[in-house]
């Protein structure tokens, strides 16, 4: 193997570490704040649910919840968060948005208002995916740990979270001024400057389907990767870069290791850091979840993402090129 191929490689492997490393410290730290005091009066909220929701299965969700439900407004399922709330909304006005099929549990209005009214203007709850043990559904689960303890990690070094999931609390006054770009799509958020904040605590978790098929897993890290490239902030663009780039780069090598023995061991050497780097990023949010057994899953994990980050990363950058996104789907879950 060419000694700049072998540089290449392991410096990509070794940032990746780090950058993973640094992500479990952060999420490790945030998940030991305690949680803010309830406040003296809870503040009307509204729900708006996703495109196609079922309206009247969330109100009843809802009413099992422990809020307040003359405080509680269900949105019509096609409005924005730049409609919810009216004209003029109360200055202590929350909205919430959900994933799409998201299940609601007890505690979540409480613990996203509860977060969004003592530290920031917006706050990034926890997305869980639905995997019933299946063998794709629990690869996208465990990957989605990852993605969690990185916006944990960011969260706490002060970092931006970039596009974060569709589980938000709002402040009225950061609502973003346009609504979604395509029908169905994820609310884009509130402008950068806006505070925001990711709440780790698992009663703000929600649980939502996961993928349908590969093509569909694709078709969601695709709109990430597209929406990080569109982000105002250098960090997210370069998070997600990195992420494509060491993925891109050991497929590559991968695919040459295959004809050229020479390289088989220095690839395989690099699998298993970057297969231990995984474990170290996907650990804590695991953990903290209660999903460890995912775990055993870790190497059809990483080779799975070996082939669909890459893939992903073509789909969102042709995107980009074409100022559009890919319709019917959802960037942030």
């Amino acid at each position: 193997m060419p000694s700049v191929v072998l540089t290449t490689l392991f410096v990509l492997v070794g940032a990746y570490a780090l950058g993973a490393g640094a992500a479990a410290l952060g999420f490790g730290a945030i998940r030991r704040r305690s949680l803010p005091s309830a406040p003296t009066e809870w503040p009307p909220v509204t729900v708006v649910p996703r495109q196609g929701a079922d309206a009247a299965r969330l109100r009843d969700a809802l009413e099992s919840c422990e809020y307040p439900m003359d405080r509680v407004e269900v949105a019509r399922p096609d409005a924005s968060t730049a409609k919810a709330g009216g004209s003029a909304p109360a200055s202590d006005h929350v909205i919430l948005t959900l994933p799409p099929g998201a299940e609601v549990p007890p505690g979540w209005p409480r613990s996203m208002v509860r977060q969004c009214r003592a530290d920031a203007s917006v706050v990034v709850g926890p997305t869980l995916v639905e995997h019933d043990d299946l063998f794709l559904p629990r690869l996208e689960a465990l990957q989605h740990m990852g993605r969690l303890t990185r916006l944990g990690g960011a969260a706490h070094l002060g970092l931006p979270i970039g596009p974060g999931t569709a589980n938000r609390a709002l402040d009225a006054d950061a609502r973003p001024s346009a609504p979604p770009s395509s029908e169905g799509s994820a609310p884009r958020g509130p402008s950068s400057s806006a505070p925001s904040t990711f709440s780790p605590a698992p009663q703000a978790a929600v649980t939502r389907p996961a993928a349908g098929s590969f093509v569909d897993l694709l078709r969601r890290q695709a709109e990430r990767f597209h929406h990080a490239l569109r982000s105002p902030s250098r960090f997210v663009q370069a998070q997600a870069v990195g992420l494509w780039g060491v993925n891109a780069v050991l497929l590559a090598c991968s695919a040459i290791a295959v004809a050229l023995p020479a390289w088989r061991q220095p690839i395989l050497v690099a699998l298993l850091g970057k297969m231990g780097a995984d474990v170290l990023l996907t650990l804590p949010a695991a953990s903290h979840f209660g999903e460890r057994r995912l775990l055993r899953s870790i190497v059809a994990t990483v080779l799975m993402l070996m082939v669909s980050i890459p893939l992903a990363g073509g789909w969102a950058l042709m995107t980009s090129l074409r100022e559009g996104s890919p319709a019917g789907t959802t960037a942030e879950v």
